[in-house]
């Protein structure tokens, strides 16, 4: 007998049918370890009589489901993040720039395909849709979370295989950064933008898979209370709205990608924390649809239009 070492590697796909598998080929770079997680539906049979301890269980695999939380940096690599970000019902577009652009799609039909590779076996996931969540703090990388939920298509144990990619550099926040209110730039601590998807699966004698039946982005940032400036209580008190906007750029101080959102409206009362002897305040906020799907933008940069 011998051990087997915590060691993983994720493959994903988009699929050609919906819920139906398809061997996935791009490699995900990951941040640390993402461990199996399958569940299968089970009926308790109470089986009572004269006897106790009768009571059984039956598992029903057809509807098994497998889930994974896929923490990674944000690079400067738009293919890491093409699939992912298009199994969170985000469609792209080529701007008229030459710039990829992600927004949200509330019909989209996408589905990924996935393998979770372990070291002797790998487990299969299918029909699979995703939620998406950006974090990062000031001086550290920006960190990226894909919640993945799937239909469980299978486990093979086998010798598996499963190379590495060059992901490029990775993006920092720091002094270079640009996040601004309304124009204004902000001096800015800690920020996180979560979509807010809710998965759902679909159950039915011939039907496995997944759908996302809404999502409700939410963006907190949290900024120095400049002196005798807006901390964001008139705003809350009158339901007002103020357009954010995050630049993410390089070491060379270019603009790689960018996170848009042109109405967000506080969804609960500003906070105040201190922080290091000087007061922090945090902002929470819904980002609004005006007329539907454009609640946010995230558009990477070509390399050709950086300056």
């Amino acid at each position: 007998m011998a051990k087997v070492l915590s060691r993983v590697g994720l493959r994903v796909g988009l699929e050609d049918e919906a819920g139906t598998y398809k061997t996935p080929r791009e490699v995900v770079k990951l941040n640390e370890v993402i461990t199996p997680s399958v569940e299968f539906d089970s009926v308790d049979i109470p089986n009572f009589g004269y006897f106790g301890g009768m009571k059984e269980v039956v598992n029903i695999p057809c509807w098994g489901r497998i889930s994974a939380d896929i923490k990674t940096c944000f690079y400067d690599n738009l293919e890491f993040y093409h699939t992912l970000l298009t199994i969170c019902n985000l469609k792209n577009e080529t701007n008229a720039e030459g710039n990829t652009e992600f927004t949200p799609y509330t019909h989209s039909e996408a589905t990924a395909s996935l393998d979770l590779v372990l070291p002797d076996r790998l487990f299969k996931f299918k029909g699979s849709k995703a939620n998406f969540k950006m974090s990062g703090k000031v001086a550290d990388k920006i960190d990226l979370e894909f919640g993945v939920q799937g239909s469980y298509a299978g486990r093979d144990i086998t010798e598996t295989e499963i190379g590495n990619v060059d992901g490029g550099e990775v993006l920092v926040i720091d002094c270079i950064g640009a996040m601004s209110i309304d124009g204004t730039q902000i001096n800015l601590s800690e920020f996180e933008f979560d979509m807010g998807c809710e998965i759902a699966q679909e159950k039915f004698t011939n039907v496995n898979e997944f759908h996302i039946s809404d999502y409700a982005p939410k963006l907190t940032v949290k900024c120095r209370l400049e002196k005798g400036q807006d901390d964001g209580f008139d705003a809350f008190k009158n339901a007002s709205t103020i357009a954010f906007e995050a630049i993410f750029r390089n070491k060379a101080g270019q603009d790689v990608w960018k996170l848009e959102i042109p109405k967000a409206q506080l969804s609960e009362s500003p906070k105040f924390e201190d922080s290091e002897g000087i007061f922090v305040i945090e902002r929470t906020f819904l980002a609004i649809a005006d007329q539907g799907d454009d609640n946010f933008k995230l558009t990477y940069i070509a390399k050709a239009n950086r300056d």
